[in-house]
């Protein structure tokens, strides 16, 4: 019983007293209390203390341990720190196993492990330290951050060497390298002395200009920036519209110097690269290579059409193409054009700008051509760049007559103007045979200026100034193309000066200006004035009353045929009441428009030398009554109009002017649009509009939605008033007491036909003055449009029919066919016979053409010729070839 008393005591006394205990010496205890069970194998310490080897080269901290002899398992728990001061390693978690004999470490839970002041690895699972193989295994949600190298990893599993410093990954790995570089990947190594990051498996690569590089396996030298590659893709500028792709079998990129090197390229341009969805452009070589100047492919073909599993219709097929990026320059060496496989042009050297350039001083694309008055020629335009602001276009002609065309197009762009100037030179050319040659020219400038008045919405001045110095000049030479001739009216040359201001509450718009009406006659009598003009408008609405106002003033001070001079200021006030109606649905609406009119004239037939002034109105009384009838398939309204018309006061006599009246128009209130007057007297307009409209019901479900199409569409209307007025244009027929029938008439009964046709029936109903009719037939691959004019009495004397057929063969052959007879003369104005091959990329016309046009330097002429357009570079035409060489002179 007393040695029992004193084994309890001695325990006592070590569980209370004991802080230092070494085991095997193989650990140090230092700990608050310690228990010693199992015959002395197994040990646990409490309430916080240390553990350290033999030498101390590991420590650990935690709140309680716990110690296996016979397996040498070390359990320590509690915010635990390991300190491996050989290998410089820290790592802290809630839990450590430390198998002595094995000399691994294990974690459980949350984990940090600290390498240096460098490395600093976290995670969620577990860590798995052997210090017999310095090697560090985390898992779970693993991140890995070098602060020296400034590389971060984030992966499930990572394998840290510390001895090699090589760090392994397996799975799907995110790293940030300099946070410049962004790689997902999986299985990457990192090679730290070296600086070395590479994997055998796929993986993707973004810098921080959302360049992408995937590859299917790399090795990227960090220290370098240098990137090594197989089977890569490179997208440039990621999620832009104006993204490209490079593909490589093999690629070398030198990141920091930005030259690369690479095997079996393909290059595929963003489609809108040329502004057509529709292409493809592409270019590939058997080797690219560059810097940031140039990029050179060998052996390369480019091309911008639609990629298929056929060859294209072009390609561009050259030993060697550098990019030079200073220049903006793609330049072709010993170059084939090919059209469908087959070599068809040959460029010892061929260049283009490229796609980033808007101007960039160069060839632009040549011509050769044929005219029947001039004869052949060739057209060498070179464009060229004065400085960011300006530029020049010389656009030099020569023919095989002797005649040269020397034109210039000059623009110039300032932050709040744009000016333009068009003038040619022509030497060489006669009217008529005998004639010696003279001389012709025109000049052509526009300037529109932004005001950037803060007051208006827009505020621009415009100046325009046109001459010519030859009649017929324009019209023979109607193949200068600049934006100042193109769709020009080549009857008339205007020089203008106009300030168009617009307001949120009104619009102003005045002018002063030069119009020479070309063929006018006597020098004197071609010129009109207008010094000046102006025009100013504002819809507004009052409290008091249902309706809108709209106030407008114009006026302007014209001199024309010499001496006549006539100034006149209009000022306009219409009102227009809110449509109502009667109980019996009957729609009413009333208008009226209230002109005062202020002019001076001298040699006037119009206007007297005092100056004069009057006030005159006229007024709409508008009666209407909507009838709508509804049926399964169709919509149907009918609609009587009437309209009352009161113009109490007498007008200036326009007999003779030309207003032609039809359906749309004789219910406006200003229906004859004469300015200085309004139509005399009191009239009666009736009509009747009925439209019939089909309710598609086969497009979705009925309760949702139903498509309304027209089907058919008739108006019909007459002008009655109590006694003839002689004042009234006579071409109107409203001058009569019982005006013309005016009729007009739209019929869509299916998706093949289309017919329009107006008309204007004398109202005796005895002869149709006006007819036109236009019928359009599309089925399947063809379409045809015939209209039909004809013009009779009052109308004038017009009569021609003209046609125009187009067939589709398939999606890219197609032939067109146009002409025009006029018969009235019995005589065909022209024919007009084309087959086109058209895509994406390429264009192919054959084009016959024959024209019965004459005047004093234009003579009829007949023509065939040829012309290829590869988008977007070239437009080659041979064309032109005469077949009847016959001149009527």
């Amino acid at each position: 019983m007393k040695n029992k008393l004193i084994n309890i005591f001695l325990a006592l006394i070590f569980n209370i007293f004991f802080f230092n205990y070494t085991i095997a010496e193989e650990f140090n205890f230092n700990i608050t209390e310690l228990q010693i069970t199992e015959s002395g194998n197994l040990i646990k310490g409490i309430k916080g203390g240390t553990v350290t080897t033999r030498n101390n080269e590991l420590i650990i901290t935690a709140e309680n341990f716990k110690y296996n002899k016979l397996t040498t398992l070390l359990e320590a728990e509690g915010n635990v720190k390991l300190v491996d001061k050989i290998a410089d390693v820290i790592v802290e978690a809630n839990k450590i196993f430390y198998f002595k004999n094995k000399e691994e470490i294990f974690t459980l839970g949350r984990s940090r492990a600290l390498r240096g002041d460098y490395i600093e690895i976290n995670s969620d699972e577990y860590f798995k330290y052997n210090k017999l193989t310095s090697l560090l295994e985390a898992q779970g949600n693993v991140t890995l951050e070098d602060k020296i190298k400034n590389i971060s990893v984030y992966t499930n599993q990572i394998l840290y060497l510390m001895n090699k410093e090589k760090i392994s990954t397996i799975g799907e790995t995110d790293i940030n390298v300099e946070d410049k570089y962004y790689i997902e990947g999986n299985d990457l190594v990192l090679l730290r002395n070296k600086m070395i990051l590479s994997s055998n498996r796929n993986a993707i690569i973004t810098d921080n200009d959302l360049n992408i590089y995937e590859l299917e396996k790399f090795q990227y030298l960090a220290n370098e920036e240098i990137l090594k590659g197989e089977k890569i893709k490179i997208i440039t500028g990621a999620g832009s519209a104006k993204s490209d792709q490079h593909f490589f079998q093999k690629g070398f990129f030198n990141l920091k110097k930005n030259e690369f090197l690479g095997k079996d390229a393909d290059i595929i341009f963003h489609k809108e690269l040329y502004e057509n969805e529709e292409n493809d452009p592409r270019i590939s070589g058997v080797a690219a290579y560059g810097d940031e100047f140039n990029t050179y492919l060998d052996k390369a073909v480019f091309t911008t059409c639609k990629k298929t599993d056929k060859c294209p219709p072009w390609k561009m097929s050259a030993a060697n193409v550098r990019h030079d990026k200073i220049k903006k320059q793609i330049i072709y060496k010993s170059a084939w054009l090919n059209i469908l496989d087959f070599p068809v042009v040959y460029f010892p050297k061929f260049f283009h700008p490229d796609p980033t350039v808007k101007r960039q001083s160069g060839l632009i694309r040549p011509e050769i051509g044929d005219h029947d008055t001039l004869g052949d020629s060739i057209y060498l335009p070179y464009f060229f760049v004065i400085s960011d602001d300006k530029d020049l276009t010389l656009k030099p002609r020569l023919f095989n007559s002797g005649v040269t065309v020397l034109q210039g197009e000059y623009r110039q762009e300032s932050k709040n103007s744009l000016s333009l100037i068009d003038a040619s030179i022509t030497k060489g050319h006669s009217s008529r045979k005998g004639e010696k040659a003279d001389n012709r020219t025109h000049f052509f400038a526009n300037s529109i200026i932004d005001l950037n008045m803060e007051n208006f919405l827009n505020s621009d001045l415009t100046i325009n100034f046109e001459k010519s110095s030859n009649d017929t000049y324009l019209k023979l030479f109607n193949f200068m193309k600049s934006p100042l001739t193109t769709g020009k009216d080549n009857g008339t040359l205007d020089t203008t000066i106009d300030l168009d201001l617009e307001h949120e509450n009104y619009n102003f718009i005045s002018s002063i200006g030069m119009f020479e009406t070309l063929n006018g006659g006597p020098n004197s009598d071609r010129y009109y004035y207008t010094l000046p003009s102006y025009r100013f408008n504002r819809i507004f609405d009052l409290e008091n009353f249902d309706g809108t106002f709209d106030f407008s003033s114009s006026g302007n001070n014209s001199l024309n045929k010499t001496n006549v001079l006539t100034t006149t200021v209009n000022n306009d006030l219409s009102f227009s009441t809110y449509d109502t109606y009667f109980q019996n649905g009957v729609e009413k609406n009333f208008e009226f428009l209230l002109r005062n009119i202020n002019a001076l004239g001298k040699n006037s037939i119009d206007y007297k030398s005092s100056p004069q002034s009057e006030l005159i109105s006229t007024y709409n009384y508008n009666l209407s009554l909507p009838l709508i009838k509804s049926t399964e398939n169709f919509i149907n309204r009918l609609t009587p109009k009437l309209s009352f018309k009161v113009t109490p006061h007498d007008m200036k006599n326009k007999s003779t002017e030309g207003r032609g009246m039809n359906a749309d128009n004789v219910f406006h209130l200003d229906r004859l649009g004469l300015g200085n007057t309004f139509e005399t007297g009191e009239s009666l307009t009736l009509g009747v509009v009925f439209n019939k409209e089909r309710v598609d019901n086969d497009i979705l479900d009925q309760e949702e939605f139903n498509e309304i199409k027209d089907y058919f569409d008739f108006k019909l209307a007459s002008v009655f008033r109590f006694n003839d007025e002689k004042k009234i244009p006579t071409s109107s027929t409203l001058n009569k007491k019982r005006s013309n029938v005016f009729g007009q008439m739209n019929f869509n009964p299916n998706q093949v036909v289309s017919i329009k046709y107006d008309f204007s029936l004398t109202n005796d109903l005895g002869r149709f003055e006006n007819n036109s009719l236009e019928l359009e037939l599309e089925y399947n691959n063809l379409t045809t449009t015939f209209n039909y004019v004809e013009n009779a009495g009052l109308y004038g004397d017009t009569n021609f029919i003209e046609n125009t057929t187009k067939y589709n063969f398939n999606e890219y052959n197609s032939i067109s066919f146009a002409t025009r007879r006029n018969r009235e003369i019995d005589l065909t104005e022209y024919y007009d016979l084309v087959y086109e091959y058209k895509n994406d990329c390429l264009v192919a016309d054959i084009k016959y053409r024959k024209d019965y046009y004459k005047s004093a330097d234009i003579i009829p002429k007949e023509e065939l010729f040829f012309s290829i357009t590869i988008v977007p570079f070239y437009t080659y035409s041979p064309d032109k070839m005469i077949l009847n060489k016959n001149r009527i002179d």
